[in-house]
């Protein structure tokens, strides 16, 4: 019985990416549209309705989205300030993070299909890349056909030289053969001559402040709206789509 097919790089940015859709979405859901408290009829109907006890139904409240009523109870850790842009970026920092690494996992599952036709033709950036002698040791030892082995140690080395930036993209991809496609990406997306490189730069450079500063700017947070994550992730999905289209 023949086993489940390997997903395509496509299909693996695009359930990595959904990873993403759904923060942004979440957080859409719950940010706070709702100007007052829950009037007093709605406080005592809830409360009936949850069987509160009667004193306790004035301490109700709620925050309101297009998309979801929530309740807040009586003597709960979540009061409605928690429901603010402010508060919930958070989510969408992790969004970013996902969008970041979404690019990643392309690049690499992407690289990877060429490694077959690049040890045919060894490209110059395959020639130097670095194999130790224990490596030489293992491939000896362990594989009956060599070239088995050097495709684990090259697979290796993508996975971890893959990343969002527009430099290691290009030597990703240049080690396996595949150079001078970002201007054919540019005219793919019908832009401008350096745009995804720049687009994907501050994607890149976003992605690194979050994971190792906390996304700090001196002594503070920096700000971070939906907009702006959702704008990276149309210009992701534009990027990783074009590559796939050009490589």
């Amino acid at each position: 019985m023949a086993g489940k097919p390997k997903p395509t790089p496509i299909e693996v940015f695009e359930a990595n990416i959904g990873d993403a859709e759904r923060l942004l979405g979440l957080t859409r859901a719950l940010l706070n549209a709702r100007t007052y408290r829950m009037r007093r009829e709605r406080r005592d109907a809830v409360g009936a309705l949850l069987r509160l006890p009667q004193k306790k139904w004035n301490e109700l409240d709620c925050v309101e989205s297009k998309d979801v009523f929530v309740v807040l109870k009586p003597g709960g850790n979540v009061r409605r300030e928690h429901f603010t842009e402010p508060e919930l970026r958070p989510l969408l920092r992790q969004a970013l993070v996902a969008i970041a690494a979404a690019v990643e996992s392309y690049v690499s599952e992407k690289a990877c299909t060429y490694i077959g036709s690049a040890l045919d033709d060894l490209p110059d950036r395959l020639r130097q890349v670095s194999v130790s002698l224990g490596e030489v040791i293992e491939i000896e030892d362990r594989y009956k056909r060599r070239r088995w082995g050097y495709r684990d140690v090259i697979e290796e080395y993508l996975i971890g030289e893959a990343s969002a930036s527009p430099s290691k993209i290009g030597i990703v991809f240049s080690t396996v053969g595949k150079r001078g496609f970002w201007p054919r990406v540019d005219a793919d997306r019908s832009v401008r001559t350096g745009t995804s490189e720049k687009q994907l730069e501050e994607l890149a450079g976003r992605r690194n402040r979050i994971a190792h500063t906390g996304d700090r700017i001196g002594f503070r947070r920096a700000t971070l709206k939906i907009e702006e994550v959702e704008k990276h992730l149309r210009n992701a999905r534009d990027i990783v789509h074009a590559l796939e289209t050009v490589l």
